[in-house]
C-alpha cells in the first residue's frame, strides 16, 4: 500500500475509447442489417468468483467517471485482451440496438442456470438512466432465487427511482438485489436513501481507513459464503489498486 498507484495516460484512454466506439459502431450497423449477436455473459473469474456477470464497455457507457476513469481496471483489460473488448463492444451495441433483446438474452440465461445463482450487474459500464435500473430492478423479481448485486456512481438513476417507486429502498429495491453506491474521492455521493457504500480509499492521498465499513476480501465467494459485504448489502471499502 505504499506504492504510489500511477493511471493511464490521456493519449492511452483516449486510444482505448475510440477503438470500443469503432467496435460499437460496426456491431450496430450489424445489428441495424437484420443480424445478431448473442449476449456475452461471463460465468467468473478470479476476483468475483463463481457468478454470472454481464458488462458494458468501460467510460463509453459511464457519465460519472471523469475521476476514476484513468484508473479502471477494466480499461487495462480491454487494453490487454482483444476478446474483453470484442465483448464490452457487443454488449454495449446489443443494449444500445434493443434493450428488449438484451435483457430478453439474460433471463433466459438466467432461466437455465441451475447452480451458483448469482449476478453481478456491470464488472465494466455503467447504468444509462432509469429505465435501465428498472429493468435491473426487474431482473431481481423475476429471479428471486439469485442473488444480484450492482456498483454504480449513478446515483441520480437510483435515487429518482427510489423517489417514483415508493420512496424507501426497502419499498423500491427487491431483498435479493444489492445496490451499491460507488464512492471515489473527489465525486460528491447524494445518498438520501441510505444505500451501502463501496469505497476505494487510497493511504497515499490522506484517506483514513473507515471503522464504519468492512474490507474487501479481494473476492467475492467469501462473502457469498458468509452471506455478507456486498452480496448482503453492507458497506465496504477496497485501497485503490
Amino acid at each position: 500500500m505504499s506504492r504510489k498507484i500511477k493511471g493511464y495516460k490521456p493519449e492511452t484512454l483516449k486510444k482505448v475509447v475510440a477503438d470500443l466506439k469503432d467496435r460499437i459502431d460496426a456491431h450496430v450497423n450489424w445489428l441495424k442489417s437484420g443480424r445478431s449477436i448473442k449476449l456475452v455473459i461471463s460465468t467468473g473469474n478470479i476476483k468475483i468468483g463463481r457468478c454470472m456477470n454481464v458488462s458494458l464497455a468501460p467510460i463509453v457507457t459511464c457519465k460519472n467517471c471523469g475521476k476514476c476513469k484513468s484508473f479502471c481496471y477494466d480499461v487495462k483489460a480491454c487494453l490487454q485482451y482483444e476478446n474483453v473488448r470484442e465483448a464490452r463492444a457487443k454488449n454495449t451495441a446489443l443494449f444500445l440496438f434493443s434493450r428488449d433483446e438484451f435483457f430478453n438474452q439474460l433471463w433466459d440465461r438466467m432461466s437455465r442456470r441451475r447452480v451458483n445463482k448469482f449476478l453481478r450487474f456491470h464488472v465494466s459500464g455503467e447504468l444509462k438512466d432509469v429505465d435501465h435500473f428498472s429493468r435491473v430492478v426487474e431482473t431481481a423479481k423475476r429471479f428471486p432465487d439469485f442473488t444480484i448485486w450492482i456498483y454504480t456512481k449513478m446515483y441520480w438513476v437510483v435515487n429518482e427511482y427510489i423517489r417514483t417507486h415508493g420512496g424507501t429502498k426497502e419499498v423500491a429495491i427487491p431483498e435479493n438485489l444489492s445496490v451499491m453506491f460507488s464512492e471515489w474521492r473527489g465525486v460528491p455521493i447524494v445518498n438520501p436513501y441510505g444505500l451501502p457504500v463501496f469505497r476505494c480509499i487510497d493511504l497515499e492521498d490522506g484517506d483514513e481507513i473507515p471503522d464504519n465499513m468492512m474490507e474487501c476480501p479481494g473476492c467475492c465467494d467469501v462473502c457469498k459464503a458468509g452471506n455478507c459485504g456486498c452480496v448482503a448489502g453492507q458497506s465496504a471499502y477496497v485501497f485503490k489498486h
